[in-house]
């Protein structure tokens, strides 16, 4: 029977016996899952391992486990994907976080590029999304994301690590994933509805920034972002 995973703030190092009082949490044990003593779940804090734990108090206000088995969590990719990804509509913007993270995308960065409708994002919503898809895929470190950028500002004036710096666009050469191979860290760039501008496409070759396409066809943008991602990550 599947175990349900949960991911805690609160730092579980070397417990044998913890204690959790988030309201969120507990309502979800108690009212969503019905949870009752005696019943295991896995905590895990984000550091790369995981508690197997029985459940021995379960109130509205307090739960306590006792751990039962500590193991390592699942691998993290032997490439780690920072997505820069252009604001799109939210609910495609919204599924590109939950689809990245099962991929096992390490952070995320919204850009705001020249032909992006939106301009900000409810982050909260968006980091809760991401901690479901990690409890979810079994991955055991929560990607980060960071506030909107103007795709301007991060890389003329953050100086983003350019030889690591990769964008997509539908006119460049064609991707090969030999092309990135040697690279532990690789910073991809998708572009809105629309795709980059001609300005913003200018500005990559001016940085000396490869360009890559997926094919001749065109994708909407969130198709891009998974279809990316799985690219490097499966």
């Amino acid at each position: 029977m599947k175990i349900h995973r949960f991911f805690v703030q609160e730092g579980l190092g070397e417990k044998e016996q913890i204690s959790l009082s988030n309201p969120e949490l507990l309502h979800q044990m108690s009212k969503v899952f019905r949870f009752t003593l005696g019943d295991k779940v896995i905590l895990f804090d984000g550091t790369g391992g995981e508690k197997v734990c029985e459940i021995s108090l379960l109130t509205k206000k307090e739960a306590e486990f006792v751990v039962k088995e500590n193991r390592e969590g699942l691998a993290s990719p032997a490439q780690k994907i920072t997505m820069y990804l252009s604001l799109i509509k939210k609910d495609n913007f919204e599924w590109v976080l939950q689809k990245g993270t099962e991929l096992g995308v390490a952070r995320f960065v919204p850009v705001i590029s020249e032909r992006s409708e939106k301009k900000d994002i409810n982050m909260e919503r968006a980091r809760k999304i991401v901690v479901e898809a990690t409890e979810q895929s079994g991955w055991t470190s929560v990607p980060e994301i960071v506030e909107p950028i103007s795709l301007l500002l991060l890389i003329e004036k953050f100086n983003v690590s350019l030889q690591n710096i990769v964008a997509f666009h539908t006119e460049g050469m064609a991707f090969k994933k030999s092309l990135v191979a040697d690279k532990k860290a690789i910073d991809v760039l998708i572009g809105p509805e629309g795709g980059f501008s001609d300005k913003e496409i200018t500005l990559f070759k001016s940085k000396n920034i490869p360009i890559y396409s997926l094919g001749k066809q065109t994708l909407r943008a969130e198709t891009a972002g998974v279809a990316i991602a799985s690219l490097f990550l499966l």
